[in-house]
Parts: structure tokens; sequence; C-alpha cells
């Protein structure tokens, strides 16, 4: 079976959880009923199973019906997509669905176009920058760079893309850039470090397009060893959401396919499914974070947990983090993290021998290896949350709730 089928139809089958039913009528007239839970919701992401479609001439947006605000909305693959203000805990908001005349000028307000130079595509969010994704030749992997937070202060390793960038004592791993998808062992083959020896992946075709509530990039990647000789194709999506510019959200799809042979991930800490290295001025005095409260490498590092957040009061800027979600549908949720105190921050569900090191880690298997069957795919979705403020200002764990809990949303006429 073609694996980027295969890749689509895991991921609508995952966002198709919440309590609704597929809509397939016009669009018009029809309402939508969210019922929040017992937490405060901050711009949540309601999916809702919708086979309509919008005419050409025209866009889509939510109404509250009582504060007659409008949110933005796409419909893209039998889903439609809207991003609301949010709601007080245990209420209940009705949203009608309006659609309006596209103006002669019409512009996404999240827009995916190509980058300034070939191999690269650039995500704006009403006119301001978010991110960049680089997948030419000469990279031995893709990656996003830079991640943008509010005010274009950036959160991630400008090092090796721009050294000038990037003070001494930070110029290190250079396979560490900004934010990307790798592992250490995959049949014995190094795609994590960078060196003659190693590695690589391959962009083989990359889609993408523009929306309201998002836009979204489609990579069609596979990893080979030194001598070229296949390993594993892995589909990647990222999605990214129409939120304020003090809260930036996106999604990553990751999904693992092997084609040709039986392939192994081979318990290592060397890894992140989604990985980031954090920005110097973040790192170098950075509060890591999670789900339970504990902070600092040496209580958090290797533990599974929802989630984990990496931020710190940045000189002349103020409180700037990322916070990366696991999702209960993936491989041995909550997940490790490969998190250090110097700026690495990646997801790895398998490195556990290398976890058990640490007292608190004893309960984990001895050994992480996971095996995909030729034919078989492993799939993994995360949600990146680029704040400003610190974890409580910044609502970490109801946002890490939006994602991680079933919304009660569902059409109503």
């Amino acid at each position: 079976m073609n694996g980027k089928f295969i890749f689509i139809s895991i991921f609508s089958i995952l966002l198709f959880t919440l309590n609704a039913s597929v809509f397939s009528e016009s669009l018009e007239q029809m309402k939508i009923q969210l019922k929040a839970g017992d937490y405060k919701m901050v711009n949540p992401i309601l999916v809702l199973p919708c086979n309509a479609t919008v005419p050409e001439n025209k866009i889509a947006t939510i109404l509250h019906a009582k504060t007659g605000k409008e949110f933005p909305v796409t419909i893209r693959n039998g889903e439609f997509v809207c991003i609301p203000e949010g709601a007080m805990p245990n209420t209940e908001h009705t949203y009608e669905v309006r659609l309006h005349d596209k103006p002669a000028e019409y512009v996404p307000h999240v827009q995916v176009i190509p980058g300034d130079v070939p191999d690269t595509l650039k995500v704006i969010i009403d006119d301001k920058l978010l991110t960049v994704y680089h997948y030419g030749k000469e990279w031995k992997k893709p990656f996003l760079w830079p991640l943008m937070s509010e005010n274009q202060v950036t959160i991630t390793r400008d090092y090796p893309m721009k050294p000038e960038g990037t003070p001494k004592f930070a110029q290190d791993h250079p396979h560490h850039k900004s934010f990307w998808s790798a592992y250490g062992d995959i049949n014995g083959v190094d795609v994590w470090t960078e060196g003659e020896e190693t590695g690589s992946q391959r962009v083989e075709n990359v889609t993408y397009g523009s929306g309201d509530a998002y836009g979204w990039i489609i990579s069609n990647n596979k990893w080979y060893d030194k001598d070229g000789n296949y390993l594993i194709t892995e589909n990647r999506e990222y999605r990214f959401y129409n939120t304020p510019e003090k809260a930036r959200i996106f999604d990553a799809f990751v999904s693992f396919i092997a084609e040709e042979k039986d392939t192994e991930f081979i318990d290592t800490k060397e890894g992140g499914i989604v990985a980031a290295r954090m920005h110097p001025d973040i790192s170098s005095k950075g509060v890591i974070t999670i789900a339970s409260g504990e902070t600092g490498e040496d209580k958090v590092w290797g533990k599974p947990t929802p989630w984990c957040d990496y931020s710190a009061d940045m000189k002349d800027v103020g409180w700037r983090g990322l916070a990366i979600f696991d999702h209960p549908s993936n491989l041995r949720y909550p997940t490790s993290w490969h998190v250090r105190k110097y700026g690495l921050f990646g997801a790895n569900c398998f490195g556990y021998s290398y976890f058990r090191e640490k007292e608190y880690n004893k309960d984990l298997p001895e050994n992480g290896n996971y095996m995909i069957k030729k034919g078989d795919t492993l799939a993994f979705r995360y949600r990146m949350y680029i704040h400003s403020g610190d974890v409580k200002t910044a609502q970490v764990s109801e946002h890490a709730r939006n994602f991680q809990e079933n919304i009660q949303v569902n059409w109503v006429k």
C-alpha cells in the first residue's frame, strides 16, 4: 500500500476522536456546540469531521452567538478546524458557521510560501514570521529554523546555520539544528549525529498549503545509511495554527513506514521523534519543567511525563519558552524526554536502558527496542507551544489538556 495514503489515513482517524458526527450538508445555518471541561480553555483547536466544501469565492468563519466575535476556519481532508478564543470551566458555547465573500486581495491568515532561498518554505502568520522549513540537499536532515516567539524573538539556537548568532560556549553538537526529527540507531545506523559514518534523511517530495485556521507542510522523506542503502520511509506533516503571537502552536505528525524490510528502533538515548535545541539565552538559565511540577535536568531527564517545558526569563525580553506535548495515542505514552541543561530537548520513548540509570526511572523496562514489521507503520503526534511567560502564566498545563483530552464538541442544527 502507498505509504503516503497510510500516513493521511492514520492521522485522520486520530483527529476524529472528538465526540462529533460527520457533517456533509451545506455549511450555512450550521452550528457548533462546545462543552468546556473543568479547566479554563484557551485557544482550543477544534476538529470536527466535515465533508462539505466552501465555494472558491467564499471564506468560512465561526461566530460566537453571545459575544459576536468571529474566529478562523480551515476545511481540509474531511476536517473542519476552527480556533475559538476559549471557554471558562464547565461552560457551554455555541458558534454559528458563517460564509463571507472572499475579498479581492484575500490573503490567508497562515501563509506557507516559498522561502528566500531554494528548498525552503516560510510560515507567516498575519505578516509575522513563525519559522522556515529547510529541506535542501546541502543538509543531512530537514529542519525548522528559526522558531519565532512574540516580538520576533527566536527561541532556538542559530548554530550552525548562522554561527555569528551563537556564542562560542554554545557552538557544539552541530547536528542540533533548531527543530528536527531524528534517531540514533535504526537497524544499527546512526541517523542522529552527522558525520562521514552516519546516515541521512533525504526529502523526496514536499507539498504545502495556506489557510485561515492553519497552514501545513507535508514532507515525504526516506532515511539511508552512509552508503545510500534504504532504512525506512518517514512522512512528516507540520500544522501551524492561527493563535496569538504570545501563544504560537504547531503540531507535528511523524510516521515511519517499513516499506522494504523489518526495521528496528534500537535502544539509545540519542534521539528525538521531535527535538529542539534551545537558544543559549534560554538554556543558560532555563527552567525545565514537567507535568508533575518537578524542575531541573537532575529530576526530569528520561522521566516519562505527558509534557515538558523549557523556558527562561530572557534579558530585555521577558519569559519565553517552548513546551512539547505528547499524545495519548503515541507509543509508550507518556514518553521519556532526552532533555539537557545545555539546551537539548527531545521526545524519546526508546532509550530505556539509558534512562534507567536514574534511580527514579528504575521501573522502566530494561530495554526500549521496538520493531516495525515490513509493511507496517509507526505513527506519532506531538504539539509544540511557543509561549511568552513562565509555565504558570502561559497556562502550559491547560494547553496540554486541550491536546491530550477529548474536547466535547459537536455539530448542532
